[in-house]
Parts: structure tokens; sequence; C-alpha cells
């Protein structure tokens, strides 16, 4: 990106002002500090902040070199300030009620309510999806049972009435194992009989 900014020098600005211009006129970003960004952002609805931040960095106060007491109270001011809420509410004051939240308000003006008609096709591909899930299980279901052992020549709506009460019955926790069918051997064992013929030796004198 570096390497794309200089080398053209039109893209490299003095301020951030005539940075604010370029973005104005168009197929111009401008890289800026984020406190700096959200100020003008929250005034000027036709600036906006792209993506999240490159480098993060605090503000802090300069002290003088070896001034460890005054930098202690400082940064204990700093603390005490923050985790009691006063930053963020002078941040809120001077970033969005002086003469701020313009472009909040009128992003807020344009939301519309949710209604039926917005979310319906969420509900229809629900309930397709529940359909075709049951159609499949049901199908399933019929295979499987061709396949099972039924000693008691139960029909096929029994079998998935027990199936499904025991789905619901939530203190069951075991159940019979459905056995598989035994193939039948379609071969049968020939039996061959072997004939033996015997000769009958004379003797001659």
């Amino acid at each position: 990106m570096w390497e794309s900014m200089k080398s053209d020098p039109s893209n490299l600005v003095k301020s951030s002002d005539m940075g604010k211009k370029k973005v104005k006129q168009g197929n111009y970003a401008f890289f800026m500090e984020s406190a700096s960004i959200e100020y003008l952002s929250e005034r000027e609805c036709d600036l906006t902040q792209i993506g999240g931040l490159l480098d993060s960095k605090g503000y802090g106060i300069a002290t003088k070199k070896g001034n460890r007491e005054l930098s202690a109270k400082l940064s204990a001011g700093i603390l005490k300030l923050q985790e009691e809420g006063v930053l963020h509410t002078l941040k809120n004051k001077w970033w969005k009620q002086k003469d701020g939240g313009k472009c909040t308000i009128k992003q807020s003006n344009t939301v519309r309510e949710l209604t039926l008609g917005n979310v319906g096709g969420v509900f229809v591909v629900l309930i397709f999806g529940l359909g075709v899930s049951v159609v499949v299980a049901f199908i399933e279901f019929r295979w499987k049972t061709f396949q099972w052992e039924n000693p008691n020549k139960d029909s096929f709506w029994t079998l998935l009435k027990n199936e499904i009460k025991f789905t619901l019955a939530f203190d069951q926790q075991t159940k019979p194992v459905p056995q598989l069918k035994k193939k039948k051997s379609s071969s049968t064992d020939d039996s061959r009989s072997s004939m033996q013929s015997q000769g009958t030796h004379r003797s001659g004198s």
C-alpha cells in the first residue's frame, strides 16, 4: 500500500483538511487518526470510517523526566476518571452532543421496523425444510423396516407408533436393538451319486 501511495506524489497531502477535501472529491481514501475520524463522521455525514484501526495508541500527558510523583498522581487520576465513566461522558459530550450526532440521528430515522413481510421468507424456508426432513425420515424408517426381523408380524404403522412413543418417553433410555433379517441362501447343494462299475474277472484254466 505504501509503495502505491508514494508512487504518485498527489496521493500525499500536507494536512488533514486537504485530505478531507480530496475524499469529498471522490476516488480517494485518507488515513487519519481514529479520534479525528470519529469527530468528523459525527458532523459530516458524507464521510465515514472504513474498517478497523490499523494501529492503536493511547494518549498521554508529558511530564518532566524523573518526576515520578507527579506521573503517578496523573496516572491514578486518569484511571479514576476512566473507572467512574467521566472520560466516556466527556467524549460523548464533545463528540456527539456539541454539534455532533447528526449523522447518527439521520441514520436512525431511516431504519425501518421489521415486520412479518420482511422476515416471512425465513419462516417459509424453515417450514419447507421441516417438511422435507419429515418425509426423508419417513422413507428411511420405511426402508429399514424391510430389513428388520418382525417376529410379532406388526404392521408398519404399529412399528412407527412404537418408535414415536419411545422417542417421546423420556423415562426410557434403552430399547431392544432390531435384528437384521437373515439372508436366505439361494444356492442348494446338489447331491451327486457316483456309480461304480464292477468288472467280473474270469479265470481261465
